[in-house]
């Protein structure tokens, strides 16, 4: 089932059936997908004139309850132009689905006291240690009221930490 109201249009070109069939299956396939439906699509593709960017762009505007989904994209052929564009806005759909659906992650946000373990200056990120021995990593954009050029190992910090997917990491770095 196609959303609602589909417009599908060209500038500076003509919209080749394949291209509008192609259009009409991706948009009825990511319908399916979601609970929120696809209010209205506008898919616009363009022949432009520049060749450093591609000779075709594509813009993609999908409403969905309580959001505009939009989607540019440059490429040289249509056909996987419009692939590419679609498997973005199923990404974008996907994450919108999951924020109204109350999935996303869950941040706890308590203090806790520890210390610079090990740091890695030219990769940008760190270990810290908490009182009970337990290693956390940290990125160097986890630093907060501070430079991560100026943290030396065994000073303390301030940090708070999630599940990461490589084990606990700092979402926030204070130096004490």
């Amino acid at each position: 089932m196609l959303p609602l109201d589909v417009h599908i249009e060209g500038r500076n070109l003509e919209i080749l059936p394949e291209w509008r069939e192609k259009i009409e299956e991706e948009l009825a396939r990511l319908q399916k997908h979601y609970m929120d439906p696809i209010l209205h699509a506008r898919v616009t593709l363009i022949g432009t004139e520049h060749h450093r960017l591609g000779t075709f762009e594509i813009h993609l505007a999908a409403a969905v309850p309580g959001d505009t989904i939009t989607v540019i994209r440059q490429g040289e052929y249509v056909l996987p132009l419009i692939v590419e564009a679609l498997n973005v806005l199923d990404r974008r759909l996907e994450e919108h689905s999951h924020i109204r659906q109350q999935k996303v992650k869950v941040h706890e946000e308590i203090a806790q006291h520890g210390k610079i373990l090990r740091l890695f200056p030219e990769k940008d990120f760190g270990f810290l240690e908490t009182p009970d021995g337990l290693e956390v990593y940290f990125h160097a954009h986890a630093v907060k009221k501070g430079k991560f050029s100026s943290l030396t190992p065994g000073q303390t910090v301030k940090f708070a930490m999630e599940e990461g997917e490589k084990g606990p990491q700092a979402t926030w770095v204070r130096i004490e």
